[in-house]
């Protein structure tokens, strides 16, 4: 049995985008699947994803863990709330 590799592409999709723009210019983890019982399994790997990078940074002395932590919730839900709020005019 032949195991896909996508959560190593995952990874090196984050650390590639991270680098390249940060974690605030990204909207957080946006899914627009017409396939609605994928729907929590895609979030959750995507957030294991993300939480396995900021663990990784912890590790490595580049980041505190109370910033991951910040940057976690913020991955999560305040960048794509604020990304897909309706402002009024």
């Amino acid at each position: 049995m032949v195991v896909p590799r996508l959560p190593g592409g995952m990874r090196r999709f984050r650390e590639a985008a991270t680098e390249t723009a940060g974690f605030y210019n990204t909207s957080g983890f946006v899914d627009d699947t017409r396939a609605f019982a994928s729907i929590p399994a895609r979030h959750d790997l995507s957030r294991r994803i993300d939480a396995g990078y900021l663990a990784r940074l912890v590790l490595e002395h580049r980041i505190s863990q109370h910033e991951a932590v910040e940057t976690a919730i913020d991955l999560t839900y305040n960048l794509p709330k604020t990304a897909y709020s309706r402002r009024s005019a």
